[in-house]
């Protein structure tokens, strides 16, 4: 088991883990939910501490910084390419070429930006009553609405991430990922999680439906973008009055 954690986590973020654990392939997708929420731990770790010596505006600042840090901006990456190739590219050649293309255009940029400002500001307007539940909820969705894509697609490419998690993926991986969600989402925010838990799934669903219509499948960067846009939208739906 903590093999698979330790890979886990070795993909999703820029944590070092040992290279023997670093090689294992198989049964990783039950554990997206569990790296969300190690994620979400030290988030809350973080603002605890920060919140001690500076004002909350400058502790939600770090939050997010953290965030990119952590993942080394991975989905941020993901996200810019979504967006460079589905608003450039025609065909789905055209598009996977953009998203495969090192350089970044105009709408990859504004992607990150309104994102990254998204979350600023989704943060900073949270109930302070649940800020904790909150910071550890996004991530757990977050990684959730991977497994999502992931269990409703095929690869669009024959090499990439994508690619290489589809093929290390079984039924079973899926519905145990989908119990440990469940479990997480309603320990951390109880039966308002569960309904959380429901809108980023069917979100993620539909996200994941207009990608395989236009490329019929999913890569690497679709399941960043997946990712980066359902932590936005967890947040969003946080802030509801």
């Amino acid at each position: 088991m903590l093999r698979y954690f330790l890979s886990a986590i070795s993909f999703l973020t820029i944590i070092p883990v040992p290279k023997r654990y670093r090689q294992e392939m198989k049964h990783l997708l039950p554990f997206f939910p569990i790296v969300g929420f190690f994620i979400g731990i030290i988030f809350v770790l973080i603002n605890y501490c920060c919140s001690f010596v500076f004002y909350k505006i400058v502790v939600d600042f770090l939050v997010v910084v953290s965030l990119i840090i952590i993942t080394g901006g991975l989905h941020l990456d993901g996200l810019a390419d979504f967006l460079d190739g589905f608003y450039a590219g025609d065909s789905k050649d055209e598009i996977i070429k953009i998203m495969d293309d090192s350089h970044i255009g105009a709408m990859g940029v504004i992607g990150i930006v309104v994102v990254i400002l998204a979350k600023f500001i989704l943060f900073n307007n949270l109930d302070n009553n649940m800020v904790n539940a909150s910071l550890v909820l996004f991530p757990v969705l977050g990684r959730w609405s991977m497994v999502v894509s992931m269990g409703i697609s095929q690869p669009a490419k024959e090499d990439g991430l994508g690619n290489f998690f589809l093929k290390n993926t079984t039924k079973n991986d899926f519905i145990i990922s989908v119990i440990i969600t469940f479990l997480l989402v309603f320990f951390v925010f109880k039966l308002k999680g569960i309904v959380i838990f429901l809108f980023i799934s069917f979100f993620s669903f539909i996200f994941t439906k207009y990608i395989i219509k236009k490329i019929k499948g999913i890569t690497g960067d679709t399941l960043g973008a997946v990712c980066e846009m359902s932590e936005v939208f967890t947040l969003l739906i946080l802030n509801l009055k």
